[in-house]
């Protein structure tokens, strides 16, 4: 089934136009991405591998995709945390935590809290193969290590600063 992207300006804003994804966006537009971090009542952050078949295999990260076309930030965020760990939230349970703009995509940063055993997280073929609990401290030094996309790091710390307080950073 295919899958559609709506396209955004250079300031975020939705252009009415969407693309199938895979195709090349058009100049000066965007698609949507955003990012989940779920953190339960411990402090722990939900970190899960990207599967071998994936851009960045085996590195771990928070819960990112793309926004389907008619989809808000919000609602993708919802979607992508169901897809690939099995959690349910509600959009009302997300914190917004700001968007950056890039070159080719708005990059959209929620924060919820939620609870699971991490034997009952579950996993999204092709999408991810595996799921950790981890400490604030530990992601950083995950991050030094190589062991996380790379590409998120710096933008995990701007938008989710309030997670890592009191971590030396």
């Amino acid at each position: 089934m295919a899958e559609y992207l709506d396209l955004y300006d250079d300031w975020g804003r939705p252009t009415g136009r969407r693309i199938q994804r895979g195709e090349p966006l058009p100049a000066g537009c965007r698609m949507l991405l955003v990012s989940v971090m779920t953190v339960n009542a411990a402090g722990e952050i939900l970190l899960t591998r990207r599967a071998p078949e994936k851009r960045y295999a085996g590195k771990w990260e928070i819960t990112a995709g793309c926004v389907q076309a008619g989809e808000s930030a919000a609602e993708g965020a919802v979607r992508e945390l169901r897809e690939e760990t099995g959690i349910l939230v509600s959009e009302a349970e997300l914190t917004d935590c700001g968007c950056t703009i890039h070159a080719d995509f708005v990059h959209a940063f929620f924060l919820v809290h939620h609870d699971i055993p991490q034997e009952q997280v579950q996993l999204q073929a092709g999408e991810t193969d595996g799921a950790q609990w981890v400490t604030p401290q530990m992601l950083l030094v995950m991050s030094e290590e190589g062991k996380t996309v790379w590409k998120h790091n710096t933008l995990i710390m701007r938008h989710f600063a309030d997670v890592f307080r009191g971590c030396g950073i």
